[in-house]
């Protein structure tokens, strides 16, 4: 119980500091206090799960206790490819860190872009192909969802279509209906960007009343 009062008396204090430094500016020093405190208790704990649940398990044990059906030549190369990424603190060794740090960047390209692909760019795609199919049925409000799905995914492409004509001294430009399209795309663009900015606003909306609901709660219960 003592506890569970300790730590609502540091989330409260915490909360106010926040608030209230950030209201009279981010240089003011509770507010860098605080933020220290975030990004030390996050580093602590990134490094905490890294190491009893990347580092051990999948480094340590494999190498150390081979009996267990592990091979310890496989667990030689994230060792091998570890030791390299830490010769890159040296200035004199990091060329030789180059070689984790490429792996590294290649399986993460290759892991997001094939995420991207096939997560995000089929699947789009299928959904919106699905909406001309022939056998879910001629429906209008389904037919204009598709047209203006496809409209906008084709505006949305010409936009970023950089080539034109070049007339007289001026700079390139757009013509005709690419123009026409671009212009309709940019405008699809604007709205996507104002509802990503909307969504974040709210969320960070929503985070304060729940702050602010927290310390309505405490003082209450403080205050019987």
């Amino acid at each position: 119980m003592a506890g569970n009062s300790v730590w609502t008396i540091t989330a409260f204090v915490l909360t106010i500091l926040v608030i209230f430094s950030y209201l009279f500016g981010e240089k003011y020093p509770p507010f860098k206090a605080v933020s220290y405190l975030l990004i030390g208790v996050a580093a602590g704990y990134a490094a905490i799960v890294v190491i009893y649940q990347v580092l051990y398990p999948r480094l340590l044990v494999p190498f150390l206790f081979p009996a267990l059906g592990y091979s310890r030549i496989i667990a030689l190369v994230p060792l091998v490819l570890s030791a390299l990424l830490l010769l890159k603190i040296f200035p004199g060794t990091s060329r030789f860190g180059n070689i984790a740090s490429g792996i590294m960047v290649g399986a993460a390209a290759g892991v997001i872009i094939g995420g991207a692909i096939l997560g995000t760019v089929f699947a789009q795609s299928k959904a919106a192909i699905l909406l001309f199919d022939p056998e879910l049925g001629v429906q209008p409000g389904r037919l204009l969802d598709a047209l203006f799905m496809l409209f906008g995914t084709i505006s949305t492409l010409l936009y970023f279509q950089f080539g034109g004509k070049q007339r007289g001294g001026r700079s390139t430009e757009k013509t005709g209906l690419i123009k026409v399209l671009s212009g309709f795309g940019k405008l699809f663009i604007a709205i996507t960007l104002g509802a990503l900015f909307a969504g974040v606003i709210s969320a960070a909306i929503s985070a304060l009343a729940e702050r602010l609901s927290f310390l309505s709660q405490v003082i209450r219960l403080w205050i019987r």
